[in-house]
């Protein structure tokens, strides 16, 4: 990666913001030990490099079966298009989880001590998803994070006229490439300031993008760019939506209602914690792995601020938003026992640590 500044933990501003420049340069990441004989920032980044070989894995066994069908036995279209459909979606689930969850954490904390090996991991990370490295990091750190639910932060939704997000499938099917595609080049291409850098990152992607046409045009169609679709408009698309749904930008009123927390368990098993998002956004630098135990020490401040924190996961969140009325305020309503003096009393007994404990969490990021 290398390509987006380490600004550290700056949860405090009023986006929740984090990484919030490009810069030219390329850093090793932090924690790089004695002389920098260890390969990973974190023991646990080991986990993020072998889900992105598995999910390079995947694709190339779905290429050979199509290449092969007879060893599978697929035998006619109809049989090629049932395979193609079901590939397509189970190809398009694990690049989603692999760019907008798995690329996602190693864009705060690069996961490898050398500076040279986190640029072109990168580079190699997210053309299975359909982005180029470097347009993705601008994308969720200049813009999202460091102006979170601002009028310039064009990766979410559009809003209505009372404030409210825009309908959840136009979102979904307008947000990637049609939006982005507007934003990032007449953020990057458009302008002076880092034209040459963007073109060259993107004449890298296309390139590395390219390879499955080399082969076959038809199965590049069906088995790359179809399931980067669905990766962005079926699985990153609604999750986006449902972060941030009825949320509003931090304030010191309002410090914890920017984002949804969401506890389900099988969820942030298979998805590395993505479900504590409030937590993410305000201490954007705590490794995935300590997201969770962040939480915990969070939840006093997280009762007594009123913040969104549900039981299930993202997806049935989305179910929930793409919906009537009735299930969408089933979302808005859901609480799991985050009230206000309801689990608060717990709290109480704490007194003046809860401040401390809180402050002390960021060390985790340490």
């Amino acid at each position: 990666m290398g390509s987006v500044g380490d600004a550290g933990d700056l949860g405090g501003g009023a986006g929740g913001g984090d990484e919030v420049f490009v810069r030219a340069g390329a850093t090793a990441a932090s924690g790089a030990g004695a002389g920098g004989r260890r390969i990973f920032s974190h023991p646990q980044d080991a986990y993020c490099v072998a889900y992105h070989v598995g999910t390079l894995a995947a694709f190339g066994c779905a290429f050979w079966v199509y290449q092969h069908p007879q060893a599978a036995g697929i035998a006619g279209p109809w049989s090629r298009a049932a395979y193609v459909i079901g590939a397509a979606y189970v190809l398009g689930w694990i690049a989603a989880v692999d760019v907008g969850v798995n690329f996602h954490n190693h864009a705060h904390r690069p996961i490898f001590t050398s500076g040279f090996w986190n640029r072109w991991f990168g580079r190699l990370w997210t053309f299975s998803g359909g982005w180029p490295s470097f347009f993705w990091e601008y994308s969720h750190l200049t813009v999202h994070h460091a102006q979170l639910l601002s009028e310039v932060d064009w990766t979410l939704p559009k809003k209505r006229a009372d404030g409210s997000f825009e309908d959840f499938r136009v979102y979904a099917l307008a947000h990637w490439p049609w939006r982005y595609f507007v934003h990032l080049y007449g953020d990057l291409i458009a302008g002076r300031g880092m034209r040459r850098r963007a073109l060259r990152e993107l004449g890298i992607f296309l390139a590395l993008w390219s390879v499955p046409f080399w082969f076959d045009w038809r199965m590049a169609l069906c088995l790359w760019v179809l399931p980067q679709w669905m990766a962005n408009t079926t699985v990153m698309g609604p999750g986006m939506y449902a972060q941030h749904a009825g949320c509003r930008r931090k304030s010191a009123e309002r410090p914890v209602s920017h984002s949804t927390v969401f506890l389900s368990k099988f969820m942030n098993l298979t998805m590395f914690n993505i479900g504590y998002h409030l937590e993410h956004h305000d201490h954007p630098r705590v490794h995935w792995t300590e997201l969770a135990e962040l939480h915990e020490k969070l939840k006093p401040e997280l009762i007594a601020g009123g913040a969104h924190v549900v039981e299930y996961g993202m997806f049935h969140a989305a179910y929930l938003l793409a919906g009537d009325e009735e299930r969408q305020k089933r979302f808005a309503e859901s609480a799991a026992g985050y009230e206000k003096g309801g689990v608060m009393a717990e709290g109480r007994g704490r007194g003046e640590a809860v401040k401390g404990e809180a402050r002390e969490a960021t060390a985790l990021g340490d």
